[in-house]
């Protein structure tokens, strides 16, 4: 079974060519997603503040706060390598 890679900047899963960002080669990229990344170019400057306000909606739980997402994106989103600091 192949390992799924995550995007680096708001880690949806990168399950399917198709998925993945492309780099200014048009290679498909092995780091972020088609949305985050085209073209060698992430696809929006955000913050790391307003990408996770951003993905609070696909973070959510039916029933959940937006804290309670906003607290699990929190935990993985520094990390991720677009974010560390």
């Amino acid at each position: 079974m192949e390992k799924v890679v995550n995007c680096q900047s708001c880690y949806m899963p990168m399950d399917t060519i198709e998925k993945k960002g492309t780099e200014t080669n048009g290679l498909h990229s092995e780091d972020y997603c088609v949305h985050c990344y085209r073209k060698g170019n992430f696809t929006s400057k955000q913050t790391l503040a307003e990408a996770v306000e951003f993905n609070i909606p696909w973070w959510k739980s039916e029933g959940e706060s937006d804290e309670v997402a906003r607290e699990r994106i929190m935990k993985i989103f520094p990390h991720l390598k677009r974010w560390k600091v």
